[in-house]
């Protein structure tokens, strides 16, 4: 596995990294996991365009996930992309507020921003019924 971290987060990608190859030694295995850090621009197309990787995994917006989806496809590669970012919390106006606000927070916070369903935004909403 070849994995390129956000380019905010090289430092939480070599604790990772370190993580991983020592679990693999305690299991006999190494060279399983290799760490690339660098600019998308640069580094994430070279890995986009090369064909000894058979599948490309891919979080962040939609219009860098069409460029991935464009240039894996050219090659005949597979993606799995989530997209779009910017998750939202709707607070409805019969809602829990002291419950609701540390599910935000949470969501927010709570895994330091380092998952794809961190919550981007919130905001609140009048309870209406629906038909």
């Amino acid at each position: 596995m070849v994995w390129k971290p956000a380019g905010p987060t090289p430092l939480c990608a070599l604790a990772v990294q370190h993580i991983a190859n020592t679990v693999a030694a305690d299991h006999g295995l190494e060279g399983v996991f290799t760490l690339v850090i660098g600019p998308g621009r640069s580094v994430g197309e070279v890995m986009l365009a090369d064909k000894r990787l058979p599948l490309i995994s891919f979080t962040g917006s939609t219009s860098v996930g069409e460029h991935v989806a464009q240039v894996v496809a050219k090659r005949f590669g597979r993606t799995i992309l989530e997209l779009g970012g910017n998750n939202a919390i709707i607070v409805a106006e019969d809602a829990n507020l002291d419950m609701a606000a540390r599910a935000i927070v949470f969501g927010a916070v709570g895994t330091a921003g380092q998952r794809c369903t961190s919550t981007r935004r919130s905001s609140r909403t009048s309870a209406s019924p629906r038909s």
